[in-house]
């Protein structure tokens, strides 16, 4: 059973299924499919059509998976040549944004005002910081620390396991903190490294 608020607005194309908790004054449309267990604080616009001058009038996709947690006044757009994928355990902090085709996977957290442009991937367990921006097309590598205010332009490498401040992003330091966390060894963070090459090479970056 789903906790829904009686001031939220959920479009009947949506599909949800058990557990999840939405908020007050939410928003939900478009062909969103939402998993279980997720929390949906006031004001969470979901599914709402991509923020891209040829598609102001057409519905996208965009799947979310379980166990996550989106904050006040957060925003996630639909997808355009392909779905918006929200993964699991995330966490989505006050005002955050993510915009079509975007895939964000398990354990990111995107702090508050944090901005994921389109077309982006967003690896898993990065961690973007307050009013941190990432550039469309980009890919944030695993494990990734991005400080808060960083601006990360198309042509930076967000290579796993690192540390990015700044405007433009530069490497400050291995994200220690992250690789110990989840246990992260060398070997592993070669194959990681290996999967976030190709990913910017499908992204043509």
């Amino acid at each position: 059973m789903n906790h829904i608020n009686p001031t939220a607005t959920i479009d009947d194309c949506v599909k949800m299924g058990d557990n999840n908790y939405i908020g007050p004054y939410c928003y939900f449309t478009g062909g969103t499919t939402i998993g279980d267990n997720n929390r949906f604080e006031a004001y969470c616009s979901i599914g709402t059509r991509p923020e891209h001058t040829s598609y102001w009038h057409k519905d996208g996709e965009l799947v979310i998976g379980d166990n996550n947690i989106f904050r006040d006044f957060i925003t996630i757009n639909a997808g355009t040549e392909r779905l918006t994928i929200i993964g699991s355990n995330v966490i989505m902090l006050r005002g955050s944004h993510v915009a079509h085709d975007c895939v964000i996977e398990d354990g990111v957290t995107l702090s508050v005002i944090a901005v994921i442009l389109g077309h982006v991937h967003v690896m898993k367990y990065s961690n973007c910081g307050s009013c941190s921006l990432i550039h469309q097309h980009q890919v944030v590598g695993s494990y990734s620390m991005i400080g808060m205010g960083c601006v990360a332009p198309k042509k930076v490498r967000l290579e796993p396991g690192q540390t990015w401040v700044g405007n433009p992003a530069r490497r400050l330091k291995t994200n220690m903190y992250a690789l110990d966390k989840y246990k992260i060894d060398e070997y592993y963070l070669i194959e990681e490294t290996a999967r976030f090459r190709q990913l910017v090479k499908d992204h043509g970056l």
